[in-house]
């Protein structure tokens, strides 16, 4: 009797799992730009677009800069740009913080270096669709050399 109860058990778990996945879940976006030379000419934005179909879903918004170990600046200024299907623009400031006293943040991986910056902790979107971001970084340098990546991530976060 008690055999047939633990079968039942795991069986129903099992199915429980199975099924776990077929649940309409809001997508997770990554956008991934590599830098030709590792140099970002601050007149070529990224520009990529990402869907949203759930509105009543709060996402956390990132971007993440990787950099390559000689990077000389501290903190690299951005401007993000985020269109809304309806057209809505909204423009942020954000400053990424690459380095403080000298020793870079965030994590290492071989000599490159990536930093984490919120955009968003906790952004619920007004509309389903299609929306578009451009990332432009807004130094004073034509060229951010030693610049190796630029990724922009939309995740769904619990509230």
């Amino acid at each position: 009797m008690k055999y047939n109860k633990i079968q039942i058990t795991l069986v129903c778990m099992f199915v429980i799992v199975l099924f776990s996945g077929c649940f309409n879940r809001p997508k997770h976006t990554e956008i991934k730009v590599s830098f030709a030379n590792h140099t970002w000419n601050r007149f070529e934005p990224m520009d990529a677009t990402f869907d949203i179909d759930k509105t009543d879903k709060t996402y956390e918004v990132a971007v993440y800069l990787g950099v390559i170990d000689g990077f000389e600046l501290d903190n690299v200024p951005l401007e993000i740009v985020i269109t809304s299907p309806s057209g809505q623009k909204n423009i942020l400031d954000r400053t990424v913080i690459v380095k403080k006293d000298g020793n870079y943040l965030g994590k290492a991986y071989g000599d490159v270096w990536t930093t984490r910056q919120i955009v968003y902790p906790a952004k619920q979107f007004s509309h389903a669709g299609t929306y578009a971001v451009s990332i432009q970084n807004r130094t004073q340098y034509y060229d951010l050399y030693n610049t190796e990546s630029l990724t922009f991530i939309v995740r769904p976060v619990k509230k």
